[in-house]
């Protein structure tokens, strides 16, 4: 039975629902970084709680402090709320994947009504003219962003990030208009606009600029850099084109019609990582572009799509918006189909970020209640409603690497350490109806797993990859794996092959489980004249010789030296 604990958690209201934000040990700690929230003004109220996890394990919630903010009067209507904005250090660095996303996010309404991506926009003289004269919304971008990063910087100033911004918006001006001083024609295909690039990157990317204007959709547009990517010069350049689609991935009305009918937000999210993964299947009313984009990120060449993309998932999973809008009595069941599809026991896709959204939505989705619970207790509620001991230590390992789970310091560690001590058995790591194989192969990947994790230490991870290897043990002495393996009625060369590669199949945890296995192909070999005996028992004894020299490589393949 655990002792008592006390944790203090910072919550944000997003919407209808308290949100953690911070969590800390300390009470002065929490108020601080609730104090700062406040001064930030961007949530509309913050709160401190104090977390009381009794011995028996219920818990006791108390308010310490919770402020309402007053809200901001409305900015220009054109901008959109951003909380970050990275930092760009040269001039190339706004044409980067960060800091187009940023300014997709940022400017959402105004490209969507001129029906152009941040690229086009980074690229062409005239489309950045027409913006510098919007009204303020320059200025306004500029005053956003630098106020950002420099709070991102510890700067309290922002005056030194403002003066950088609006210099270098310059320089991305006059390079444009230099572009078009040359006067250049708009490529027919990709390959015209490589060729015409002369190897410059800049060029490139201007002279498909060119091209993607002329396009007044965004399918239009998304459909012929799918077309480029078909090009050999495409395939040849493909980080450039990746680049375009990922601003393309951007728009809200491009994801609703490029995924055709979806039944819920669960459903929706579920299919885009499928697509992401290459694995996706076009659903009803999806265009062909669902497909084409599909064998894209299959081959791997859309990493920075990819990225986009995730980080909407991520985003909506965390977020407040209903899995299930039409029907709320499906919420749980939404949740627990999608849990299932993003956690399983090799990963967390879209790593801790989604992880820590994971457990925001838990905290909602799993309550009865309706309410957000505290961390401690949203995590007991989601691993209650993972599959198995693997998948569970997968999610928690995950989580250990957020920034949630960082903050949550002994709390998560102590979850982690108390599920691996009570799972002292195989069948509370992998489903019973999977074969033996498929079961030691999933402990063994467990057992990799924590002992690989980054920000957990050693003199930790040891101890409990031991009991992991424990349960490994029991498992073959149960049963007696080993001895199916080498069965006495077999001949020797058969029973001496089938263990060495038993050994080397990766299934057993290096360690006291492998040793059991490597102990038995030893007893083998310092039998009395073994190689005699090995080459006698070959279903071809003419054979024999090159049997055993095939036998003694796959000795020192399986690490037997």
């Amino acid at each position: 039975m655990s002792s008592p604990k006390t944790s203090f958690e910072v919550q944000v209201l997003d919407g209808k629902h308290w949100v953690i934000a911070e969590m800390a040990a300390d009470e002065d700690k929490a108020k601080a970084f609730a104090e700062n929230l406040v001064q930030a003004g961007n949530h509309a109220a913050v709160r401190v709680v104090k977390d009381y996890q009794r011995i028996d394990g219920t818990h006791t919630e108390t308010v310490l402090l919770e402020k309402q903010i007053a809200q901001k009067g409305p900015g220009d209507p054109t901008l959109a709320s951003i909380t970050e904005a990275p930092l760009c250090a040269t001039l190339e660095d706004f044409y980067g994947q960060p800091s187009r996303t940023t300014i997709g996010r940022l400017l959402r309404k105004y490209l969507d009504e001129a029906l152009i991506t941040p690229f086009e926009l980074l690229h062409d003289q005239k489309e950045m003219k027409r913006f510098g004269d919007k009204g303020n919304l320059l200025f306004g971008a500029i005053d956003r962003v630098s106020a950002l990063q420099a709070k991102a910087a510890g700067d309290e100033n922002s005056k030194a990030r403002k003066d950088f911004l609006d210099k270098s918006w310059e320089q991305l001006m006059a390079r444009a208009k230099d572009f078009v001083a040359k006067k250049p024609k708009t490529p027919a295909n990709f390959t015209d606009a490589v060729n015409a690039s002369g190897g410059d990157a800049f060029t490139l990317r201007a002279l498909m600029t060119l091209a993607l204007l002329e396009k007044r959709s965004w399918f239009g547009k998304l459909d012929m850099v799918i077309a480029w990517a078909a090009e050999p010069a495409g395939q040849a350049n493909m980080a450039v084109i990746d680049a375009v689609i990922a601003d393309l991935m951007v728009p809200a009305q491009v994801i609703q019609d490029l995924l055709g009918f979806q039944s819920n937000l669960s459903a929706a999210l579920c299919t885009i990582v499928n697509l992401v993964e290459g694995k996706g299947e076009a659903a009803k009313f999806a265009p062909q572009t669902f497909t084409d984009l599909n064998a894209l990120f299959a081959q791997g060449c859309l990493p920075q799509s990819r990225e986009v993309l995730m980080a909407r998932v991520i985003r909506e999973v965390g977020g407040v918006n209903p899995l299930s809008r039409n029907d709320p009595s499906q919420e749980y069941e939404m949740f627990h189909k999608m849990l299932h599809r993003l956690v399983d026991k090799d990963s967390v896709t879209g790593g801790p970020p989604l992880a820590e959204s994971l457990l925001q939505r838990g905290s909602r989705v799993l309550n009865s209640g309706g309410a957000t619970v505290a961390a401690p207790q949203a995590l007991q509620l989601m691993l209650g409603a993972l599959a198995d001991g693997c998948v569970r230590l997968q999610f928690l390992l995950t989580l250990c690497a957020s920034s949630l789970g960082k903050s949550m310091g002994e709390v998560l560690t102590e979850v982690l350490e108390a599920h691996i001590r009570r799972s002292s058995h195989m069948d509370q790591w992998v489903a019973v109806r999977l074969p033996p194989p498929a079961r030691m192969a999933a402990l063994s990947a467990a057992h990799k797993a924590l002992k690989s994790c980054p920000v957990l230490v050693d003199g930790f991870k040891k101890p409990l990859a031991d009991l992991i290897d424990e349960v490994m043990v029991k498992y073959l002495t149960e049963q007696e794996i080993i001895e199916k393996v080498d069965k006495p009625d077999d001949p020797l060369a058969a029973r001496a092959i089938r263990l060495v590669k038993f050994c080397g199949a990766g299934v057993l945890i290096e360690g006291k489980s492998l040793n059991m296995a490597k102990a038995r192909v030893v007893e083998h070999l310092r039998q009395k004249q073994f190689e005699e005996k090995f080459v006698a028992s070959c279903p071809d004894p003419s054979q024999g010789e090159k049997a055993l020299r095939d036998f003694h490589k796959l000795l020192v393949e399986c690490g037997f030296g």
